[in-house]
Order: C-alpha cells, then structure tokens, then sequence
C-alpha cells in the first residue's frame, strides 16, 4: 500500500510540473520577470537579457500582461501565449517578439476572452501571428510591424479576428512576407475595424487565394481602409484589397476605400456580395498577375453586389482590366448626373490608362445586365466623343445581353488637369471631416456663397459632420475642394 500511495504522489508530482500555467484572475498585471519565477509558466531569461518561451501559458479574464521596453521575447516551437484578459503590449521603447531559433515555428498570441483588449505599440513581430476574439473589447495596434509571420496560428491571416467586434483599429503598421493575408475576418464573423496609414508588402507568400486585406463588411460597423500603401509580389492568386459579404448578411455596414496606392497584386480592389461601398481617391496600378485574364486581374472588380458602389476620383492604369462588373450588380455610380444637388450626384472623374488583355483595351467592362453609369471620366483616347470612348467600354453595344454603359458626358482634359490632388486636401465621408495633408485654414461654403465652417487657425482636420446634406466647397489659402456630404 505505500509502495501504491508514493507512485501516485510522484505521477501528481510530474503531472504538476508539466501542467500549463494560467493565471488566477485576481486583477493582476504579469510581465516576463514576473512569469520567469513561475516554473510552469515556461518563461527562462537567458544571458543575454531576452525571454525565452518554452511552452503554452494563459492570462485569465481580470489578469493583464504586460511587455516592458526594449525587451526581447523568443517563442519556442509550436507555443501559443493565450490572454483572456488584457493584452498590454504597448512598451515605451521598441520590443521584438519573435522565434527562439532559425527552425522553431510558434504560434503567437490567441486573445481570446469574452471581455478581451488588446494595446499594441511599438512592438516588431517576427515570424509569429495574432488571433483575436472578443464579445465585448477590441484590438488596437500602432506602430507596430508584422514580418515574415509563418502561418502556424491561423492559415487566413497574420491578424485573424475570430470573433465579430468593433473599435478595432491598425494604424501605421507595417505588414511583410507574411505567408498568409496581412489582416482578416471569417465569413460569418463581420468586424468594425479601421486600418490606415499603414504598408502591405508581399503577403500572402503562400498564393493562396485570399488578398493582402481580406475584410468581410456585414453587420453595423463600418470598414474604413484609408491612406495604406499595399504592394503584391507579382502572386498569381493574391489580391490586393478584397472586401466580401459572401453569406449576404443583413445590417448596415459600409466599406469605405479612400487614398491607398494599390500594386503589383492579382487584382487591385474587389468587392463580392451586397456591400455597401465607396472607393476614393485610390491608384490602382499593374494589378495584372493573374495568369488567365478570365479568372481576374481587374483594377476594380463589383461582382454581385446589390448594395450600391460609388467610385470617383480614383486613376486605374495597367491592369488587365480597369473596371469589371460582374453578377448581379445594381447601383453601379462610377460617375453620374449633373445636378450636384441630386442625391445619385458623383464627379466621376476617374482616370483610365491603358488597362487590357491580349492587346485590347478594357477600360471598363459591364459584365452584367444592369445599368451602369460612368460619367465625367478620363478614358485617355483620341477625343472624348462616344464613338473614341466606345474602343474601350465593353457593354450593351458589343453583346445585346449585357447592361449598358453610360459613358457621356465624359470629363474634358482641363477638368482632370484641375482636380486637386486627394493627398492636400480631402472629404472623408467616413468622418464626416476635411482632411489636409499640411495644417492651414480652412473654411466651407454652400454653393450659394454661405461661408459655413471655419477653421480656428490652421489645422489638419475639420469636422463638418454637422453640416447638413449637400454640396459645399472647401477653400485654403492654395487649394479648393468641391465635395458632397450624404
């Protein structure tokens, strides 16, 4: 009998020393010299003042971790680091989480918790990724870079949301070489999220077919993708910026793609399913590395989208296609009108350049049955007459089956000599503000010569959404915008 008593004593013992630690909940705040006295935490610091992570730990609901200035964390193979409570990753100097040796392949971060948060700032991440879900919190990163993540956590992106939430945010961040998409969110998992100012390089080394942002918009909360430079690596299967509802879930979301420089991807910009859009100001340029033009390489591509798509302002140039629409496609507004009062009024003023396939150009391809309307634009031929514009739009007119394309009038060439460059001064409909890319002041008039918002001195931003809807002109010392606010 005692022989039988110690043996279990020691099998306890073993399984104890093996067990994975997870934190109590008592509202406590753990770093890695915390956790390193903790022998089931797998936390050892080595000489050279770095962590090393040898196995999985958990920070319960009410618990926050907490990563300290310039510090150094090593995941070891296969480990995932999970937070059901705060994730407080916002260092004052710049921290490295990365891998514990050239062969290891961790996990990352799952943060998880019903009640999770998560602060990111100033942190390198190298080779791990970050999964995120959470009822009630939201993920905010700044600053930070995400390179070369490995796609063990989650094949679909190296920032997988799991969870639908809102409040997310990524600003000035920058994404490289990850073998998966940059950001993403499950079809049935919709997410508010604004990601801005930020770099996509090469994601998605693994060609699989997903874009470097891969957003589905349902739900109530809008998607905002502003002012991101994302660049391709010339993958076969990788666009640039998809945005999706594919289950056609109810709500009111909207995505809102303004200002990004778009390159060298399969595709520049696709939208699939009913999504409420508008797509701004963006240059969408050689998104033409699809190998079979009829599988895509479109610089916008609205495919069965029943929500409504305004585009203006935007230059489209060596894509295998400018514009396609395909599917079921209704509200189709690439330029529209000329009463600037009407609700349907778009500028247009789209530039098309030498977009096509097989030695023809397709500027713009109506590949469905409905009406689409592209007015005021810049085709780049000979004239802007019908019959010069027509080389280029494929429609009703080349297959009796298909949607028009109404085309005329479009824009003269001192019309899109004299558009303002979005970058000095712009409308953000998502804000309902004037941005500017130098502070200055700024006032508004209504197009009847009412002054009706000014700036106090220069700024960068003007809130004007407390104007009612409407035209109005915005006007700084060297620049002028007309914009119109729904």
């Amino acid at each position: 009998m005692n022989r039988i008593f110690t043996l279990l004593l020691a099998a306890t013992a073993v399984a104890s020393a093996t067990a994975e630690f997870v934190s109590d909940g008592s509202h406590r705040v753990y770093t890695f010299q915390n956790l390193s006295s903790i022998d089931t935490s797998g936390v050892v610091k080595q000489a050279d003042g770095s962590w090393v992570v040898n196995s999985n730990f958990t920070i319960a609901e009410g618990d926050t971790l907490r990563l300290l200035g310039g510090e150094v964390v090593k995941l070891a193979n296969d480990v995932t680091i999970n937070i059901d409570g705060f994730a407080d990753l916002t260092p004052a100097d710049t921290a490295t989480i990365t891998r514990s040796s050239d062969d290891a392949l961790p996990n990352g971060f799952k943060i998880y918790g019903d009640n999770a948060q998560a602060r990111l700032k100033h942190v390198h991440f190298e080779y791990v990724g970050i999964s995120f879900g959470s009822n009630t919190g939201n993920l905010q990163a700044r600053r930070c870079t995400f390179n070369d993540y490995n796609g063990q956590l989650a094949t679909s992106a190296t920032l997988n949301f799991s969870r639908s939430s809102h409040g997310n945010v990524v600003d000035s961040c920058t994404f490289r070489n990850g073998k998966s998409a940059a950001i993403g969110n499950g079809a049935n998992t919709p997410i508010g999220i604004t990601i801005s100012n930020s770099v996509f390089y090469h994601n998605n080394t693994g060609n699989s077919n997903r874009p470097q942002l891969n957003m589905v918009c349902a739900g109530d909360y809008d998607i905002i993708i502003s002012n991101n430079v994302v660049t391709g690596g010339q993958f076969s299967k990788v666009g640039g910026i998809g945005v999706s509802n594919l289950l056609s879930m109810n709500g009111t979301c909207k995505a809102i793609i303004e200002r990004n420089e778009v390159t060298d991807n399969r595709y520049g910009i696709g939208i699939t399913g009913p999504v409420n859009t508008e797509i701004l100001d963006n240059r969408i340029v050689n998104n033409k590395y699809e190998t079979n033009p009829m599988n895509g390489g479109s610089g916008i591509s609205v495919y069965s989208n029943s929500k409504g798509t305004f585009a203006a302002r935007n230059h489209i140039e060596g894509n295998l296609w400018g514009v396609t629409i395909i599917g079921n496609s209704t509200d189709v507004n690439f330029g529209r009108g000329t009463d600037e009062s009407d609700v349907n009024y778009n500028e247009g003023l789209n530039t098309f350049v030498d977009n096509g396939n097989g030695g023809v150009r397709y500027e713009f391809y109506n590949n469905s049955a409905n009406t689409v309307y592209a007015q005021h634009n810049n085709w780049n031929v000979a004239s802007t007459d019908s019959a010069d514009i027509e080389t280029v739009v494929f429609h009703k007119a080349d297959n009796p089956s298909l949607g028009e394309v109404i085309f005329m009038p479009a824009a003269n060439s001192s019309s899109v000599q004299g558009v303002v460059a979005p970058a000095a001064l712009s409308y953000q409909p998502s804000v309902g503000a004037i941005v500017l890319a130098e502070p200055a002041q700024v006032a508004v008039w209504s197009t009847t010569g009412v002054q009706v918002a000014q700036s106090r001195g220069k700024v960068a931003v003007l809130d004007v959404s407390e104007l009612p809807a409407g035209v109005y002109v915005a006007r700084t010392a060297t620049h002028s915008l007309k914009f119109l606010k729904r």
